[in-house]
């Protein structure tokens, strides 16, 4: 594992009223960041929080370290010491000065009010992490980078690697929705495959892309600043098509705009049916849903086969096309991982499982406990995190990955 991650929530504070959803937050985006959707691992996350979490055994709160300014800039000096990928993710008060806009700690009074975000953009320009994503969901946190109001700072820059994703401009507040803040709630639905391409990949800037489109002119508005020379993806989701299923494509087409006919024998349900054909019509049919090849004359691949008629890829298709015949497939920062069967999503299973077992509970002469005697959203996090990772684990079990080359695709054409 090459690439590590710090995630701030904080909900309690020593000077400031409380905020309801920070820690949730931040359990949240550990659920999702530390594996790919195949369960395989991703980040290494530390979390830090402001409350402590309840054990699962005993139900007693168990000991926290205070995000005091001390620990989160000790935190963030461990983060910044890597030489690959990191991110950190933030979710709390902001607190506008002069100086700038600080991100608030525990310990934050008006005189030192946490680390102000200029001078953790500074950390992450001097690091020696190869990328850096900033993932800031706090009022006014599209100020990190813009010069402070006294005039003393305006040289301010990005250094090549580094990413921000803010969930509002320097001007504006940050807003909760169901449970979550509205910014990290739809971040969490991107990195679950919203924002995903056909092979799978969540990058910063497809992130960022599902976020804006989501929030309208009259909403907080996200803030996307980068220097970045690659995207990198963030998370790996199961693939609309398989990156050997996209290496076929120069040797199927020729040419980008080829036209590939068919014929009745490409068609299972028919005498004259060839089985070479028929699992390449399979294929079509995956790069069709994948949107990256359609019939020229017909309004679906079966009345092509069966009239004969021809096949194109879409200008979608085109580009993968393109990508594959220049061998520009391979991702330099992460291999992605085997593609694994169709597995049901961990957390919807768990949901399941807790709304039936608590429903049947009774029946059997049993009392559940009164943490989790609740609907599923009212679950406290850690036990609901530890329902989903069960749940995962089992799922792994049931769904392996497939191994490398199994289902290789046809790749000549017979006529």
């Amino acid at each position: 594992m090459r690439r590590r991650a710090l995630l701030i929530g904080i909900n309690d504070y020593d000077y400031m009223e409380p905020l309801s959803w920070c820690v949730e937050d931040a359990l949240a985006m550990r659920l999702v960041l530390e594996s790919h959707e195949d369960y395989t691992p991703n980040f290494a996350c530390r979390t830090l929080t402001s409350r402590a979490a309840q054990s699962l055994t005993t139900g007693v709160p168990s000991p926290v370290e205070r995000v005091t300014f001390n620990t989160l800039r000790i935190a963030l000096e461990e983060l910044f010491a890597f030489d690959d990928m990191v991110l950190f993710y933030f979710s709390g008060h902001a607190y506008p000065t002069e100086q700038g806009v600080y991100l608030v700690t525990q310990d934050g009074t008006e005189s030192l009010p946490g680390i102000l975000l200029n001078d953790l953009l500074t950390m992450a320009n001097n690091s020696s992490a190869r990328e850096v994503l900033l993932l800031i969901d706090s009022c006014y946190s599209g100020a990190l980078g813009e010069p402070d109001l006294t005039g003393g700072v305006t040289n301010l820059y990005l250094r090549s690697g580094v990413t921000l994703l803010a969930s509002a401009r320097s001007d504006q507040q940050a807003l909760e929705i169901n449970g979550h803040g509205l910014f990290t709630g739809l971040v969490i639905g991107a990195l679950k495959g919203g924002a995903s391409d056909v092979r799978g990949r969540v990058s910063a800037a497809s992130i960022y892309a599902y976020v804006e489109q989501a929030l309208g002119p009259w909403d907080q508005r996200p803030i996307y600043k980068s220097n970045a020379t690659r995207l990198s993806p963030i998370r790996y989701c199961i693939p609309a098509i398989r990156d050997d299923e996209l290496r076929a494509l120069p040797q199927l087409f020729p040419q980008a705009d080829h036209h590939y006919y068919l014929d009745p024998s490409y068609e299972v349900t028919r005498p004259e049916a060839i089985p070479k054909h028929v699992a390449l019509f399979k294929l079509f049919k995956r790069y069709q849903v994948a949107r990256l090849l359609r019939p020229v004359l017909d309004e679906d691949l079966y009345f092509a086969a069966i009239r004969n008629h021809p096949v194109e890829l879409t200008p979608l298709g085109q580009f993968y096309w393109y990508l594959a015949k220049h061998n520009l497939l391979e991702s330099p920062a992460l291999s992605s991982p085997p593609h694994t069967a169709y597995a049901p999503d961990a957390e919807a299973i768990a949901r399941l499982f807790h709304e039936a077992y608590e429903r049947l509970a009774p029946a059997f002469g049993y009392e559940t406990r009164e943490a989790t005697r609740r609907p599923w959203e009212q679950v406290p996090e850690r036990n609901k995190r530890l329902m989903v990772a069960a749940t995962a684990e089992v799922l792994a079990m049931l769904f392996p990955p497939e191994p490398p080359g199994s289902t290789a695709p046809p790749t000549s054409q017979d006529s």
